[in-house]
């Protein structure tokens, strides 16, 4: 257990958890915040408590521990956008709210340089707007961007809000007589996505990405699109779902035999899945390639940003060139 004491009216304690002690998606916390998304990610992510000095319960988080050529590393769970930072605050106040914030993001940051891990690098989800300290405590802070889909708008709203290209890319895949479907078919969805990884040079966890695609405990809350014609298989896109939000985590196409808009086809069909199923937002997730990210904005999201939160030994350095992290 971390102890942290320092010049805010609340200490706070942060001390390991059974992820069985994590909200569940029942209560109504994010999809990474909960315990069906730790189990599914499996032991090397740790659940995290911070609570009050009297016991009181303030937070929860994950974090994924492990070590590849007997370097260690933290890191947010692979293939999820945030740390699952699950805040459960009673203060009304505004001061008093964001005093103890800091707290807790302070407590954070000390576990954090506690674990002399070669390399650190998590994000934090769209809602952290305050970053100071893990700047205090000698960690390197980077804004990074994703874009969010207001699933509110009516179905003639969104398109319009997209650029004249991603509207061109969908209305040639449907002319051409491309079709999506949702599909339990793991085999072809999973074929797309590997060539696309190797073809790519993509580091991927693939242990992990197949627990996404077969745990039955997302089976409730996960989506798997494929984008065909005259039976072959175009483009592949991976959404998972809880309450409140849609996310798009992985995709893959096949550019022997592609359409540029077989991917597009793909995410809007998604959108509207999430629309009707009472989803708020529609998670792009973003990226920092810029062509990426241009494809991306095409779509007509409003821009957020978060924060990515780093630190790395010199032996991190040379490790996080090297292929892989998983």
């Amino acid at each position: 257990m971390l102890s942290v004491h320092y010049h805010c009216p609340v200490s706070v304690q942060i001390e390991t958890i059974a992820i069985q002690q994590l909200p569940s998606l029942s209560d109504g916390v994010s999809l990474f915040a909960s315990n069906e998304w730790a189990e599914v990610i499996g032991d090397r992510l740790q659940a995290y408590e911070v609570h009050s000095s009297g016991g009181e319960r303030l937070a929860t988080f994950l974090l994924f521990h492990s070590s590849k050529l007997g370097v260690d590393y933290t890191i947010t769970s692979p293939f999820a956008p945030h740390i699952g930072l699950d805040l459960r605050l009673s203060a009304e106040k505004m001061e008093s709210r964001q005093s103890l914030e800091k707290s807790i993001h302070r407590a954070i940051a000390e576990l954090l340089n506690s674990r002399k891990d070669a390399l650190l690098e998590i994000s934090l989800s769209v809602d952290v707007v305050d970053s100071q300290a893990y700047t205090w405590s000698g960690q390197e802070v980077s804004p990074r961007h994703t874009y969010h889909i207001d699933l509110a708008r009516s179905k003639e709203e969104l398109l319009a809000a997209m650029s004249s290209e991603r509207r061109k890319n969908i209305r040639k895949a449907e002319n051409d007589g491309l079709t999506v479907e949702r599909t339990q078919d793991t085999a072809r969805f999973q074929r797309l996505i590997e060539k696309t990884v190797e073809r790519q040079g993509i580091s991927m966890d693939r242990e992990i990405f197949e627990c996404l695609l077969n745990d039955p405990i997302l089976q409730d809350h996960r989506d798997l699109y494929l984008c065909h014609r005259d039976g072959q298989d175009l483009a592949a896109s991976l959404v998972v779902h809880d309450k409140d939000q849609a996310y798009y985590l992985i995709g893959g196409y096949d550019d022997g035999a592609g359409h540029q808009g077989a991917g597009t086809l793909n995410l809007w069909n998604a959108m509207l899945d999430a629309k009707a199923r009472g989803n708020r937002i529609f998670d792009l997730e973003g990226s920092m390639i810029p062509e990426v990210e241009r494809y991306f904005r095409g779509f007509g999201g409003e821009l957020k940003t978060y924060f990515s939160i780093k630190k790395k030994s010199l032996v991190g350095r040379i490790a996080s060139k090297l292929k892989g992290k998983g």
